[in-house]
């Protein structure tokens, strides 16, 4: 972490405090010594996108009053499943998510909100409400604590520049021989800004050229936070990026896939659990019984999870066979062609820097960076939704006596993306993920228990999300994935979903 004058984040930096102990007094204070001029709600609606409310900072009474109650909105319009005749919510900030707007010409202080119904509780189906339920529930039963971070992939694309060569391949590429760094990089100067906990950034490896636009794939990577957090900075990163390819005149889509030809984007989800402050996926360099529980029980509820991180058709073009997604139902150590990975971890103690560097340093238990990768997810999903889905499979997992034999059989060492014969073999061991939203909608149905017990998931949410998923009416991607595209035009299915989410 940090220290608060190094801190990115500017209301961190002014106020001298972290984001977590901020007060409404604290936003006030800043918006009065700051000259803020403008007070804007945010929240995450149906669509998974930020809206946002604005309000002009006239009195501090004014300003008192709606940091402390919040405003009212027509909940009928931000959700579709609530009713005309009874649909008014109350927004209410969370103070900790206040920053400084980058973009707005006009000074002003944005701050996420949350949802409250008319007799002043929680909306219980509104998705970070969900996934606080979720939470408390997986902290009642073990007694552990979640962090999780995302892996944001995405296309820049903009006018071709035909006189520059680049290599097929852009992974980690840097300039003069990738496009877009600088606006990555100010992206993750601006996310970190606004309270993300940006790691790293780096070009994937997508890159084609195509009817006079150039496409290049980047990447964001955060750090482990609680669950919540975790789902604020992506949503928060998503607006960011969007907001600078208008300032850079270029194009930003989290689009799956936006060509058959070329890499899909995803966003992965890392997990782990902690105890105490320690490190409850591994020790002694193995994986805990506790990892391989929570493995087994996202694993088993996999199929329905697709309702929630796979929200589209074209997110289906991205996880079909022979794309080099994992879709096979299983999982593996640093294999990326397994639906879980575990990634290389620092399970020893011995300083590698200081090795290398030919210098003395005290041995570091690094341990604590172990996490647990879910591959399958992309930006079409509601990070909160996601986030709370995978949280009933870890439960699910820890609850049963026979995880860590599931786990055994779930496991997997091969490339499950090789052409190999005996490989393809072992592929088909595993069970595929479904192949379409109808065939994901069919699968939540069927695992709609878990996600309703503990009334996690309102009945109400279960049912519209299969309705949802049903109405996009691709049964037949399913049915013919391996000829998608030919009866199909597949350039007007990918304008579409170009900027859905």
């Amino acid at each position: 972490m940090p220290s608060i004058q190094n801190n990115p984040n500017l209301l961190v930096q002014y106020l001298q405090k972290p984001a977590s102990d901020f007060t409404k007094e604290d936003l006030i204070r800043y918006i009065e010594e700051r000259e803020i001029e403008m007070l804007n709600f945010r929240y995450v609606a149906e669509d998974g996108k930020l809206k946002t409310i604005n309000f002009m900072v006239t009195t501090r009474d004014e300003l008192d009053m709606v940091l402390s109650s919040g405003e009212r909105v027509d909940g009928s319009s931000i959700f579709s499943f609530l009713e005309v005749n009874t649909s008014d919510l109350y927004i209410v900030p969370r103070y900790k998510t206040a920053f400084l707007n980058p973009f707005s010409k006009i000074p002003s202080v944005d701050v996420l909100c949350s949802f409250y119904n008319a007799q002043g509780e929680p909306l219980e189906s509104s998705p970070e409400n969900i996934l606080k339920k979720a939470q408390k529930q997986f902290f009642k039963e073990t007694n552990m604590k979640l962090k999780m971070m995302g892996e944001l992939e995405f296309y820049i694309f903009g006018d071709a520049e035909e006189e520059v060569e680049r290599s097929a391949d852009g992974y980690h590429c840097a300039e003069p021989f990738t496009m877009y760094e600088e606006l990555r990089t100010e992206a993750i100067k601006l996310i970190a800004q606004c309270g993300g906990m940006v790691r790293f950034g780096h070009a994937e490896n997508g890159r084609f050229t195509h009817q006079g636009k150039h496409y290049e794939q980047h990447e964001i990577e955060f750090a482990p936070v609680n669950p919540e957090d975790a789902s604020d900075q992506l949503v928060v990163a998503k607006w960011i990026l969007r907001m600078l390819g208008v300032r850079y005149n270029v194009n930003v889509t989290f689009i799956p896939k936006i060509s058959l030809s070329q890499p899909g984007s995803g966003m992965h989800v890392h997990f782990m659990a902690e105890q105490a402050g320690k490190n409850m996926m591994i020790e002694n360099g193995e994986l805990t019984p506790t990892s391989l529980k929570m493995i087994a029980g996202v694993l088993e509820i996999s199929p329905a999870l697709t309702a929630f991180a796979n929200s589209t058709p074209v997110s289906y073009l991205r996880i079909m066979p022979g794309q080099k997604v994992p879709n096979s139902i299983c999982w593996g150590k640093q294999n990326r062609s397994t639906l879980i990975r575990v990634p290389l971890g620092w399970n020893t103690n011995t300083p590698l820097g200081a090795i290398l560097n030919q210098q003395e340093q005290e041995k570091v238990d690094y341990a604590f960076r172990q996490t647990v990768e879910y591959r399958g997810s992309d930006g079409s999903a509601n990070p909160y939704l996601f986030c709370a889905a995978l949280i009933i499979g870890f439960m699910k997992g820890l609850s049963d006596t026979k995880s860590i034999k599931k786990s055994d059989e779930y496991f997997c060492s091969k490339n499950l993306f090789t052409s190999k014969s005996e490989e393809a073999e072992d592929e088909n061991k595993y069970t595929l993920l479904p192949m379409s939203c109808y065939e994901a909608a069919e699968k939540l149905e069927n695992f709609r228990q878990f996600f309703e017990a503990d009334q996690i998931f309102p009945k109400s949410i279960i049912n519209h999300t299969i309705l949802q998923l049903r109405s996009f009416n691709d049964k037949e991607l399913s049915e013919n994935f391996k000829t998608y595209g030919e009866n199909q035009d597949l350039k007007e299915l990918i304008k579409e979903y170009l900027h859905y989410m």
